[in-house]
């Protein structure tokens, strides 16, 4: 049994700064409103796979997480940051920035492109949903309209 539950029409989206540090377009400061489609696999106990709402609620907490904030790869190999005070201070490569604490996220991730953070996202989905028997997890982050990446984590236990 699959069940989705689509981004667009069920208001799971996020708007977000990041760099892509290293690429030539995205390696600049920009941002952008993510939205994102889950897909579940797996054997249905009783009616569901697992009930809509518990779906969608999850995954608008994990969204509610990364709105509204500048994304920062912790494990970029290339990238050095520290938090001074309230501030967090980082460089990559000749470039140094200097932002609030409250505005940043630091995700357990190498790069916070649309492919590794569908992949942080599966991750924190499956955390959530361990109680359900699953097959697969599907995340579908959109970085536009037309553009996403789509990573598919298998849970099986």
């Amino acid at each position: 049994m699959r069940i989705k539950v689509e981004g667009l029409y069920n208001n799971l989206k996020f708007s977000s700064a990041h760099i892509v540090f290293g690429h030539e377009t995205c390696g600049y400061l920009h941002g952008h409103t993510y939205y994102l489609d889950v897909e579940l696999s797996g054997e249905k106990k009783g009616k569901f796979l697992c009930d809509f709402k518990i779906v969608k609620d999850v995954a608008k907490k994990i969204c509610k997480r990364l709105d509204h904030k500048l994304l920062l790869p912790k494990y970029h190999k290339d990238l050095y940051y520290e938090v001074r005070d309230k501030v967090v201070y980082f460089k990559y490569k000749e470039k140094e920035y200097l932002i609030p604490i409250d505005d940043i996220l630091m995700l357990p991730i190498p790069s916070t492109s649309a492919e590794d953070l569908s992949i942080y996202i599966a991750e924190e989905l499956e955390k959530e949903l361990k109680h359900i028997n699953l097959d697969y997890i599907e995340v579908s982050i959109y970085e536009g309209i037309g553009q996403k990446a789509i990573y598919r984590k298998k849970v099986k236990q």
